[in-house]
């Protein structure tokens, strides 16, 4: 019986990040901002956060994190 209530909530997660808006409804936007200082407004990837545009700051992020904890 958990299981399939997990299962649900897994699935209802998982179609609500594809709307592009969040549990409160407000919508998803690009963790970055652009050149001129204001948030950028494309639709987010998943996995990080950052639109397609701003991939390369997730990997400044990561590598950023890895020299923390080596450290």
């Amino acid at each position: 019986m958990i299981e399939h209530y997990i299962a649900l909530a897994d699935d209802f997660f998982a179609r609500q990040s594809m709307t592009g808006y969040d549990l409160a409804g407000n919508p998803l936007q690009c963790r970055a901002t652009t050149r001129k200082g204001t948030p950028c407004q494309r639709m987010p990837l998943p996995h990080n956060g950052y639109c397609p545009s701003h991939q390369h700051l997730a990997e400044t992020e990561e590598m950023r994190e890895e020299a923390l904890a080596a450290a």
